[in-house]
């Protein structure tokens, strides 16, 4: 081989080396801190669903009381505006995007 081209082939393995740790740096942010972060936002997630499904029937039955001392006739469940609002033909984000 004559020396240019085996100059480019070292410049080439060089390159590929800085792209294979930088690759490597990658994939530990990726293994360690995202992957951190993405457990963490499921257990709150989680912690939220339970607070919700303890709440939602004494919050409606609170609603309903007020509702009734102040002469109105509707029934409030929080269970009922899903399903209403899929009957009515909304998407289950209720027009919120993710």
């Amino acid at each position: 081989m004559n020396s240019e081209t085996e100059s480019r082939l070292l410049a080439l393995e060089l390159q590929y080396e800085r792209i294979e740790k930088k690759l490597d740096q990658i994939l530990e942010v990726i293994d360690k801190k995202i992957s951190k972060s993405c457990n963490k936002m499921s257990s709150h997630i989680d912690f939220v669903e339970n607070v919700y499904d303890n709440v939602k029937n004494p919050l409606g039955y609170l609603c309903n009381k007020v509702s009734g001392f102040i002469g109105s006739n509707d029934n409030y469940s929080l269970d009922n505006q899903k399903i209403e609002a899929l009957e009515d033909g909304q998407d289950e984000n209720f027009g919120l995007e993710d």
